[in-house]
């Protein structure tokens, strides 16, 4: 499978324009219908020796003599997508369909048309292939790349599994069923799969990252450091692999070789967000303050609207004593991202964002209607108003507020709504009361960042220096806890195939 790029976040591929099965079912052929037998052989020869454009003339020529013939429409679907015209070629395979409903060659050229263009017909089309044969491994190939996309990966790597034939040597296959193996939490099988990748292309950097980054993941981070040598070492910086060497690097305890990297990483990308974190979080556990917040100072320079750069320097801030410009970071960080979290985006916000905010609301309002009794419809409501440009003391903001109590009276054990509060309370400038929200989330969830960073603001100016301190502690704790577990699947490296080449 070759990749067919058309855009630096969404991989798609150039999946073999003519696959064996394609031949085969297109030679049993031969001897059926009515077409010259010469026309077809000699077409079949120029799509062999990937003449294109000469299979191209010979198809138009047969049709003009045998618009009828599905086989020739199938052919010439074949030449006109080895010309790089996917979109006209799926019109001349479901024109042969229509011709001629479950020839198979026609299927399988329209399916992996689709796959290319990503359209919604390749499940359906990859179906109707595995009902005929359970086991094409191409059409497992196929499926599997449909749920990679989809985000399916359990369904994708039961695909994979079944078209180990067609992926061993496919360094794309074989790279999202890494991914998706590591998605899962199969770590040693996706470093299998990230290191049948390397070897079929040792020189490719995606596929060096990647089977470091797995090896890592699967807790062994000697194998990991030393496949990752060749990118640390190479004289054109990648900041990515330079932030990953200095993590395993840190973790060996080796906090002198990781700095250096931290550093060339952030010369070379000085936006990288994930590198001013890791360089400031390894700060603050070797008690060097003064460094990280020189460091994060820098990144500010770069990114002065960055809520969690702020975070950061107010936390090495507590580490030098110093409360007052911590406070004031904190408040920084609040204002430039009220709802500002650590493990990801709010339920309720992930469930709205979906939808038009105001068919969002209109479809929450309904919800508690029809279910008055469900504090999760109530906090749904609450978070969706939360979002909406609201002045104080106005009827959005008063329903905002009520749905958010409404949720925590039927369900105390709702931690998210117990956060809503809390935002609300400290935003209205009422602390004592976004205190008591962020101590009842807490009580049942001691790893809620959100409310420990919520306590932190609230507790600032109040004289509670010994408990702000073991709360910064805390969260400092739970961030790096937290970056543990956001590594596993969701950094690997797109693959990138080289040259336009169109058909193998």
């Amino acid at each position: 499978m070759e990749k067919f790029d058309q855009g630096a976040d969404v991989r798609f591929y150039r999946v073999p324009v003519v696959c064996l099965l394609v031949w085969a079912a297109a030679l049993s052929c031969l001897s059926q219908g009515p077409a010259p037998q010469d026309s077809i052989g000699t077409i079949l020869s120029a799509l062999r020796d990937h003449d294109f454009p000469e299979a191209l003339h010979l198809s138009q020529a047969a049709l003009a003599g045998h618009p009828g013939d599905y086989r020739l429409w199938t052919l010439h679907g074949m030449a006109t997508a080895g010309m790089g015209k996917p979109s006209s070629a799926l019109d001349d395979y479901k024109h042969a369909l229509r011709l001629e409903p479950g020839y198979l060659p026609a299927q399988e050229g329209a399916a992996q048309t689709s796959v290319q263009l990503r359209r919604p017909s390749a499940r359906p089309l990859l179906m109707e292939i595995l009902a005929q044969r359970p086991d094409d491994p191409t059409a497992h190939a196929l499926l599997g790349i449909v749920e990679y996309r989809a985000g399916h990966c359990a369904d994708a790597v039961a695909h994979f599994a079944q078209a180990a034939p067609v992926i061993e040597g496919e360094p794309e296959g074989l790279t999202d069923y890494g991914a998706c193996l590591a998605a899962l939490k199969r770590s040693d099988d996706a470093v299998t799969a990230f290191a049948q990748a390397l070897a079929l292309d040792p020189e490719r950097e995606e596929a060096r990252f990647n089977l470091a980054l797995a090896q890592w993941d699967a807790k062994r981070p000697d194998d990991a450091l030393q496949t990752l040598q060749p990118l640390l070492q190479a004289q054109a910086t990648d900041p990515e692999a330079l932030v990953l060497g200095a993590e395993i690097l840190e973790s060996k305890g080796e906090t002198a070789q990781a700095v250096p990297l931290l550093r060339q990483a952030l010369v070379a990308n000085p936006r990288d967000l994930s590198a001013y974190l890791q360089f400031a979080l390894l700060s603050y556990d070797h008690s060097s303050p003064q460094v990280g917040i020189d460091m994060v100072n820098y990144g500010l320079r770069q990114m002065p609207r960055e809520p969690r750069l702020y975070l950061a320097r107010g936390i090495l801030l507590t580490q030098l004593g110093q409360f007052g410009r911590a406070a004031d970071d904190f408040e920084t960080a609040n204002r430039l991202d009220p709802n500002l979290q650590f493990l990801g985006v709010a339920e309720g916000l992930v469930e709205s964002q979906q939808h038009d905010p105001a068919e969002a609301l209109a479809k929450f309002r309904a919800a508690v209607r029809a279910h008055p009794r469900e504090a999760y419809a109530w906090y749904l409501l609450a978070e969706e108003l939360a979002q909406q440009d609201q002045k104080p003391g106005s009827s959005a903001s008063a329903e905002e507020l009520a749905a958010a109590k409404k949720a925590v009276e039927l369900d105390p054990a709702l931690v998210p709504a117990h956060d809503l509060l809390s935002t609300f309370y400290y935003q209205s400038g009422q602390k004592e009361l976004a205190i008591e929200q962020s101590r009842a989330a807490l009580a049942r969830d001691p790893n809620d960042e959100q409310a420990v960073y919520h306590l932190v603001l609230a507790l600032r100016g109040s004289g509670h220096t010994e408990e702000l301190t073991a709360l910064v502690k805390r969260l400092v704790q739970l961030q790096a806890n937290a970056q543990g577990r956001e590594t596993v699947g969701k950094r690997y490296r797109l693959y990138e195939s080289v040259g336009p080449t169109a058909a193998k």
